[in-house]
């Protein structure tokens, strides 16, 4: 598989997050950022780094964000320079374009000029906090969109020594299982077959609607 080119515009506190998430990945990063002591900061991460503006055309093109195969517009805190950055970002041929945006407004505006994906982490954040305490950290919940959620949780009791087809979760639980870990931090073990039979304390990973949360909430009861 060919290596991967992220490209991340703005290295605000967002950005930098993003950055240091890939740090120890397998791609290659070109970062544009308007303060070159940022720049210089993450040199060591950084494939590419910029100095400059992100709203100009000639810059990203210069910079090669044309060749990325997803671009993050990490800024959000002007439409003007979201709009132009998603803009460019699509003339210049990039597949992915993600921007973080800070208002639903702007979420539907660089919706409607092309960006694959729009988040608003202030609110996805408080969506989570909302989750955690609802639950009392028992359902692990990470929000993917509005409705679509993958939630983590140690195997209910009634599960263990039944298998995926006996169990039937899709049916009765509305839970497409993506894998288990033996404990937290543990790796994912995602080939998993009808006929797995559940052990016990285990951590269930799963990709469920949000309406039906209270269901697993009501299994771990």
């Amino acid at each position: 598989m060919a290596q991967r080119t992220i490209g991340i515009l703005g290295l605000g506190i967002f950005g930098q997050s993003i950055l240091k998430g890939l740090k120890d990945q397998d791609v290659e990063v070109i970062a544009i950022d308007d303060h070159e002591d940022v720049i210089n900061q993450y040199e060591s991460i950084i494939t590419t780094g910029v100095v400059g503006d992100i709203t100009e055309l000639d810059l990203l093109d210069a910079a090669d964000i044309g060749n990325c195969d997803t671009v993050v517009i990490a800024t959000g805190e002007n439409l003007e320079s979201s709009v132009l950055a998603v803009m460019h970002c699509k003339a210049l041929g990039v597949e992915r374009v993600i921007a973080k945006v800070k208002s639903e407004v702007t979420k539907e505006v660089l919706e409607k000029i092309g960006a694959d994906l729009v988040i608003l982490p202030e609110v996805e954040a408080g969506m989570s906090l909302a989750k955690m305490i609802l639950f009392q950290d028992r359902i692990e919940v990470f929000q993917l969109d509005d409705e679509v959620v993958v939630v983590e949780f140690t195997v209910p009791s009634a599960w263990v020594g039944k298998s995926i087809r006996e169990l039937a979760v899709r049916d009765q639980y509305q839970l497409n299982i993506i894998g288990y870990r033996d404990a937290e931090e543990q790796p994912l073990r995602s080939q998993l077959g009808p006929d797995f039979v559940w052990p016990a304390e285990v951590r269930v990973m799963a990709v469920t609607d949000n309406q039906y949360l209270d269901r697993i909430q009501d299994l771990l009861d």
